[in-house]
């Protein structure tokens, strides 16, 4: 099972796992180049320092570590120095196995007397520096063959001969030669220094990473409070205690929008338990009406024996009462299919004044025995886009409850005109009207406008909720408005 609690401390510690690596790395490569650094300008200066002590002798390079005064540098490297004809001047004794650099191709032999370059000169005049780059130290990492490490410097220097005498001469210069001057120092101590900063980098940083580990557990305990609070909050919903709510106060208000979805389903729970307790109670009530008058009808019939004629009566009564019952389950059907997605409309334009009449002519004998007049303003050419089964039966709807629920000598009458994107079809009569309280319920289940819930004029207590299904299910809206002189019911379908 995946936990949140989870994915947070592991989210938290890979990421901290990057940021200790990066560091990591960042310290051990600036330590590095720091002590190469450092190697390197002592090297160099070690060169520099043996560079002075080059003299010319007999024509000859020539190389004594002791100066006049007998004082000897401070030399803790391996040194070598050779002509540019690769010939040894002067080596280290007891030199070890250094895979020298070989000399610099590159050594030109410059038009001035001799050339030091160290890495303060970066400054000097442009000149300067074209004549010194030849001598421009040169830097390697080189590997002997028993695997040991070197770092070495080769610093080219030209030393000019007296033609006449052969020696040096830095006031008449007459030809010049270029010696190498090389440097090597292992760089075993370096490694060494690096391996125990690696080491002291690994034992902190696991270190670290054990008490983030530790801590983002904590942390991640600590931010879902609030989930198991809310958690506890909802473990008291149950089917008889649907009133329970969050309350978002004590909460973050990052939390606020689902706290607030929260409610709102808990709302529409609420709401959607007790249509369906009502819904059961109506429904219970309206068969268990028609079912009580078929009982009495046969008990009556078997107190004593009977003449054909009254038997015939009662049987007509028992259809009646059937047929009402037929209805009801009927509509409940449909409205099951609608609420479950399964009576999908097929559209298609058709025009609506035939329809109009057909349903007219079907409902013209119940409106001829209550006096009703039916009436209509409908354009021949008018067409809308419907499914034509189910837009016949939202409209035999409404003219049936109009009809049903109109004054002697009254009239129906249906108008239709296209406005907006779609179709406007207006259902209004003259009847008896709707109190206001009572206009926002009349679409529901079962829900009619006298309480004593009379039989007197029939009907189902469904068609006004099958109407609103099947206009919705076409993405329209059904509304309805009454007055004193009678009630519109508005239907709007558009045209796409």
């Amino acid at each position: 099972m995946r936990s949140l609690r989870l994915k947070l401390i592991v989210g938290f510690l890979l990421v901290l796992t990057a940021v200790i690596l990066s560091f990591d790395g960042f310290i051990f490569v600036a330590k590095g180049n720091a002590l190469l650094d450092i190697l390197d300008s002592r090297l160099f200066a070690e060169s520099q320092s043996l560079a002075r002590r080059l003299e010319i002798t007999n024509g000859k390079p020539a190389f004594d570590l002791v100066d006049d005064n007998g004082l000897k540098p401070a030399i803790s490297s391996f040194i070598r120095i050779v002509d540019e004809n690769g010939l040894i001047v002067h080596q280290s004794p007891n030199s070890p196995e250094i895979p020298w650099p070989a000399f610099p191709k590159n050594a030109a032999v410059p038009h001035q007397a001799t050339a030091r370059l160290d890495r303060t000169q970066s400054a000097q005049s442009d000149h300067q520096r074209k004549v010194a780059s030849p001598a421009s130290p040169v830097w390697k990492t080189v590997r002997s063959s028993r695997s040991k490490i070197w770092r070495t410097v080769t610093w080219v220097d030209h030393l000019e001969i007296d033609a006449v005498s052969g020696e040096k001469n830095a006031v008449l210069p007459e030809t010049t030669t270029a010696v190498a001057i090389q440097c090597a120092e292992s760089l075993a101590e370096t490694k060494e220094e690096l391996r125990e900063l690696a080491s002291l980098l690994a034992v902190l940083s696991l270190a670290a990473f054990l008490i983030a580990g530790g801590g983002s557990f904590l942390l991640a305990g600590w931010a879902l409070r609030p989930i198991r609070r809310i958690n506890k909050a909802l473990a008291g919903v149950s089917e008889t205690r649907l009133d329970r709510r969050i309350d978002p106060k004590g909460f973050d208000r990052e939390l606020h929008p689902l706290i607030e979805q929260l409610n709102a389903a808990l709302d529409r729970l609420e709401k959607g338990f007790q249509r369906e307790r009502q819904f059961t109670a109506d429904a219970s009530h309206e068969l268990r009406t028609p079912l009580a008058a078929i009982l009495n009808t046969i008990e009556v019939l078997l107190r004593r024996p009977r003449r054909d004629q009254e038997l015939i009566e009662a049987h007509h009564d028992n259809l009646r009462t059937a047929r009402s019952m037929q209805a009801i389950i009927e509509g409940l059907l449909l409205l099951a299919r609608m609420d479950a997605g399964k009576a999908h409309p097929a559209k298609e334009e058709i025009p609506l004044l035939p329809l109009v009449t057909d349903i007219y002519a079907a409902i013209g004998p119940e409106a001829e025995a209550g006096t009703v007049r039916l009436e209509q303003a409908i354009e021949p050419e008018l067409r809308v886009l419907a499914d034509p089964s189910q837009l016949r039966l939202a409209l035999s709807n409404l003219v049936d409850n109009a009809v049903r629920y109109n004054r002697p000598n009254g009239s129906v009458t249906i108008k239709a005109r296209t406005e907006g994107g779609g179709t406007t079809i207006e259902v209004g009569d003259t009847g008896i009207g709707i109190p206001a309280e009572h206009l926002p319920r009349i679409f529901e289940r079962f829900y009619r406008v006298d309480p004593s819930r009379t039989e007197a004029t029939g009907g189902s207590g469904l068609g006004l909720s099958i109407v609103r299904k099947i206009v919705e299910a076409h993405n329209g809206r059904v509304t309805a408005a009454s007055g004193p002189e009678g009630s519109v019911v508005t239907v709007f379908l558009p045209d796409a």
